[in-house]
Parts: structure tokens; sequence; C-alpha cells
């Protein structure tokens, strides 16, 4: 199917593979479609990877570019946004010229909490146990390598799949399995006391 001049909400309908086909044959609608869905992704991905919001800004530019660059080369892919996040990955390491030796989930902890109107003595309580959990969660992040925190972030906050993390992080799919289950004990673990 062929869209010229498509219309945003015809694009947004369309499944990833037939954004990738319409990526392929030419389309700019779709490639702008497909920045704006992962741009702000792949910032606060890059944000925990690197210091340099530059470079970030830049190297997501790149990655769009060589998409459209390249796009009657294009191989088909089953997860475009896995993939797009490997060659993001890629090239912000490259320019970097290192491997990753940090990785932060700065913002795990400073999520906006909702407010409800309890009584003083529940909102002391309330107050003290999330700063316990806190304590135990940012405890926890401390403990867990680099891969273990990057796996979590493309898991819980780029809503990948086991698939697609292992194409993005070019590791087996067992691995991400096996690391994200071992997270995942690691924090139940440590906040089994907390009624959650």
């Amino acid at each position: 199917m062929k869209l010229a001049t498509t219309e945003y909400s015809e694009i947004s309908n369309l499944s990833d593979s037939e954004l990738w086909t319409e990526l392929k044959n030419g389309n700019p609608d779709v490639l702008n479609f497909l920045f704006c869905k992962y741009y702000d992704d792949l910032y606060f991905y890059g944000s925990n990877l690197v210091n340099d919001n530059n470079l970030i800004i830049d190297t997501i530019q790149d990655v769009f570019s060589i998409l459209w660059e390249n796009n009657k080369r294009l191989s088909d892919v089953q997860h475009t946004k896995a993939y797009i996040f490997k060659i993001f990955r890629n090239k912000l390491l490259k320019a970097t010229n290192k491997n990753i030796s940090f990785f932060s989930l700065k913002d795990i902890c400073n999520m906006p909490e909702k407010e409800f109107i309890i009584s003083e003595e529940d909102n002391i309580i309330e107050q003290e146990t999330r700063s316990q959990i806190s304590k135990t969660i940012n405890s926890v992040l401390e403990e867990l390598t680099d891969k273990q925190k990057e796996i979590l972030y493309l898991k819980f906050y780029c809503n990948l799949s086991n698939t697609s993390i292992s194409q993005t992080l070019s590791i087996k799919k067992q691995s991400v399995s096996n690391l994200l289950n071992r997270t995942i004990n690691t924090f139940r673990k440590k906040l089994k006391d907390y009624d959650l």
C-alpha cells in the first residue's frame, strides 16, 4: 500500500512492519512519524548512556538521516523500535569512543506523586514508608550492573520485549531473560517487607 501524502491519523494506524515498508518506499511522512514516535524514548535512553545532550540530539538526527538516505537498501526488520534503538546506541557509543561506563536510572524515584486527602498521622506514616522504599530502591539500583540497569530501562520505560532488548544490546535473548529475572528477584528480596 503506497501512501503519497498521508494524513497523520492514517499513518498512526499502520503496524510497525507497514511503517517500515513505507519508509523503504521513500515516504517522508512515515520518517517524520517515526522520528516523533521515538524521539523522547531515544533521548531519555541516550541521557542514561552519556552526559552530552547535544550529542544525544545530534545522534538521534543522524539515525533518522541514515534511515532516510539508505531507505532503498534497508532490510526487513521484525522489531522496528529495537532496530532504531540499536542503531542509536551503536552510533552514540561510537561517537563517545567507549562502552557503557554508566547507566543511571536517575528519574526512577523522582516520579510525580499523586496527592490524596489523608489524616496527618497517615501522611507521616506514608512519607516514612515512601522514604524507606525509596532508599531501598536506590540501594538496589546502586548494586545493579550497568547492563542490568540498561535492561530495566529498555524493558519498563521503553516497553521493549526481551527479543527486542537482545537485538538492541546484541546479546542472547536468554541472557536478557536471566538478567531481568535476577534483577527482579533482587528487588523482590529487598522489598519483601513492604506491602507493595
